[in-house]
């Protein structure tokens, strides 16, 4: 199976073949997809479900960002990238607000190297949708729906891990999160009487894409993807420590957070330790998972 599927849409025939020798020069295991206008490009998508789109601007039957619309409709995490001698200026004035994508100038030295990098960059974290996506997103989505997280008696039990987790990190608030298709549920919360959040203002979106099980935010206020995040402020989030709830299967479902009110640090010691409330805390939900009757993982 390949790593990647990028569809390369030019049409000019010689300008489409060197840019697909390029991306497979340059990336690996990439499955690369040639067409020449929106209509072929939309079949292909609907074909092939690419991760990637890279798209010249004149096109013959529309323009790059006319097909990105389109794209968009199918498969709305889809990266694109408009690889054009088009100036960016022409670009920016014709793109719609609801339509993100890259550009790379043809003309440019380094436009090969960045071209690829982009790709592989858009494919692989989801960098244009609102928040970025884990790349099992779908397995994990349908591992967490196969879970039973309403009953009362497993959210006493969890609950006693989060004050266990605030008197241990010496906050006053800590969380067992849960992680659905659009925003993020709090499955218990100790010390704060929290509502549901968007996904896209959860720091814990960013959790559970992190290469590392325990993700630490020092200062939220001075990280540059929450400096201007009104909801985080609104809740007095200044220091974060998420570990991820991962399934027997791999799939993370949710998080385990610890929050301050002032910019901290934490050590080795307290990443090993929240892991290991959050393992304890998956095993738990588990349980009662199998205690319901639910599926044995």
């Amino acid at each position: 199976m390949p790593e990647l599927t990028a569809i390369c849409v030019d049409p000019d025939e010689s300008e489409r073949a060197a840019t697909l020798e390029r991306l497979g020069a340059a990336i690996d295991d990439a499955a690369l997809v040639a067409a020449g206008s929106i209509e072929a490009a939309v079949a292909a998508c609907r074909n092939h479900a690419p991760d990637c789109v890279v798209t010249e601007y004149d096109l013959p039957d529309g323009t790059g960002l006319e097909l990105v619309s389109r794209i968009r409709e199918i498969a709305p995490d889809t990266g694109c990238v408009l690889h054009t001698a088009v100036d960016r200026e022409t670009v920016v004035a014709n793109a719609p607000d609801d339509v993100v994508v890259e550009y790379v100038d043809k003309s440019a030295e380094t436009a090969s190297v960045r071209l690829a990098r982009l790709v592989d960059a858009t494919a692989r974290f989801r960098t244009q949708t609102a928040y970025p996506l884990p790349k099992d997103e779908s397995a994990r989505l349908a591992a967490l729906d196969s879970y039973d997280l309403d009953a009362d008696d497993l959210r006493a039990d969890v609950e006693r891990l989060t004050s266990l987790a605030a008197r241990h990190y010496g906050v006053s608030t800590a969380s067992i999160n849960i992680i659905d298709e659009s925003q993020q549920d709090f499955l218990v919360c100790h010390g704060a009487d929290w509502t549901p959040t968007d996904r896209e203002d959860a720091i814990c979106t960013y959790t559970i894409v992190d290469d590392g099980s325990v993700t630490v935010i020092e200062n939220v206020a001075e990280d540059p993807r929450f400096a201007d995040n009104e909801t985080l402020e609104s809740m007095g989030i200044r220091s974060y420590m998420g570990a991820d709830l991962t399934t027997p299967s791999g799939e993370t479902i949710g998080t385990f957070c610890v929050y301050h009110d002032e910019p901290r640090s934490f050590d080795d010691d307290d990443r090993a330790y929240l892991r290991t409330l959050s393992t304890v805390a998956m095993r738990l939900i588990e349980l009662h998972d199998d205690d319901a009757g639910g599926d044995t993982r």
